[in-house]
Parts: C-alpha cells; sequence; structure tokens
C-alpha cells in the first residue's frame, strides 16, 4: 500500500484537467470471451506489421501477439483473471478505437495496449508506459512503468498519447513500449523465444499489483 501511496503522491502532483476522449465512431463489436476482467491489446495486426527488424525476421505484430498471449497465460493461470484479447492471430487488423471498443464490451476492469519499440538508432533501448486521459491512466500507468524495471534496461518517465483505444476505453488503460526490437541485443533475445516471457511476467505482476491495490 506504501507503494501506492507514493505512486498517488506524483499522480496529485502532475493532475491537470483532462483530456476530452476521443470523438470517433462507435464500433459495433462484441467481446470475444463473452466478459473479462483483464484486456490485452496486441497492437498492429494484419497489413500493418508494426516495426520491422529485418536482419532478425522480427514483426512487431507478431511478437506483441507472443507476449500478449503468455501475459494472459500468467494472469489466468497464475492470478486466477478472467483475460480477453482484442486479437488471438496476426491476420486481423483493428483500429484504435475499436480496441478500446472491445475492452469496453467486455467491461474489462483494466486493458493493456502491447507494444515493442524501434528506432534509427540501434543502441537505443528502454521502457516506457503512455497514459491517454490523465484521471483514468496515469496512476496504473506509473504503477506498470515501475513493474518493468527487471527487465534490466531503462524505464523513461510515463508521458502521454493520443491514441484512440486509450482515448475510447472507459476503464483504466496502458499502453506499453516494453523494448526496443531495433537493438540487436534485444532482437537477438526475441528470435530466441526468451524476452517475451520475460516482458509477459513483468507486465502480469504490474496488472496483479494495481488490481490488489487500487482500492
Amino acid at each position: 500500500m506504501a507503494r501506492i501511496l507514493r505512486v498517488m503522491g506524483v499522480v496529485l502532483l502532475m493532475l491537470v484537467t483532462p483530456v476530452s476522449a476521443e470523438h470517433s465512431p462507435h464500433y459495433d463489436v462484441a467481446c470475444p470471451t463473452g466478459s473479462a476482467d483483464i484486456v490485452l491489446d496486441p497492437g498492429h495486426g494484419g497489413a500493418d506489421p508494426g516495426a520491422v527488424n529485418e536482419a532478425y525476421n522480427l514483426y512487431e505484430r507478431d511478437l506483441n501477439l507472443e507476449i500478449a498471449l503468455s501475459t494472459a497465460a500468467i494472469l489466468e493461470n497464475d492470478y486466477g483473471y478472467r483475460v480477453a484479447l482484442t486479437r488471438e492471430d496476426n491476420e486481423t487488423e483493428l483500429a484504435n478505437s475499436e480496441r478500446g471498443e472491445i475492452a469496453n464490451a467486455c467491461g474489462a476492469v483494466v486493458v493493456i495496449l502491447i507494444h515493442l519499440n524501434a528506432s534509427t538508432d540501434t543502441n537505443a533501448n528502454y521502457s516506457q508506459t503512455f497514459w491517454g486521459e490523465k484521471e483514468k491512466d496515469l496512476l496504473l500507468s506509473l504503477v506498470i512503468g515501475q513493474s518493468l524495471e527487471p527487465l534490466g534496461i531503462p524505464v523513461k518517465n510515463v508521458d502521454r498519447f493520443d491514441n484512440g483505444g486509450l482515448l475510447r476505453a472507459r476503464m483504466p488503460s496502458v499502453l506499453v513500449e516494453a523494448v526496443f526490437m531495433s537493438n540487436p541485443d534485444e532482437a537477438k533475445e526475441l528470435a530466441s523465444g526468451t524476452r517475451q516471457d520475460e516482458i509477459a511476467e513483468v507486465i502480469a505482476v504490474g496488472i496483479d499489483t494495481w488490481m490488489h491495490e487500487r482500492d
């Protein structure tokens, strides 16, 4: 509880007038599992591959789904949560706002947008979380950001991101950029399949921490 109180102190210092919700069309969506405590949104998909590391034949779309599936398994098997994914294959392509509407349809308590970063500077590598609406998302962003520290790379300060998934979701939401897949060391671990599980584990721990301490 002390940890969450420290985070709340930061929230109070940073709190400003909340960002207005996105004014985009309503999407006719359904929850793939009927209902869920937690919705995980693997970024990109379909014709949108996200970031690409050609040297290691890595596509962010595929890696995001691997991380989301691993995170869901941990949350369900180790913590007992009901989890839904916005997509469960690499062919599905969703608008950002549609992702938020899926979380709303599930009646979720929280939604996590899972992404990986990339840069022309191959030395770049850090974790970062982003919020959409400060009043509902900032505390979650801070908690998940702290949970990323065991990945062993710097964790940058949380920031705002004007993303339709974050803005459309009615519940606390965060976009996670876990590592830089353009970094050769990270790419090697991602290609071997080991880094995905490490990322999934810290995200799951952060979600569980927030779920228990949010009240």
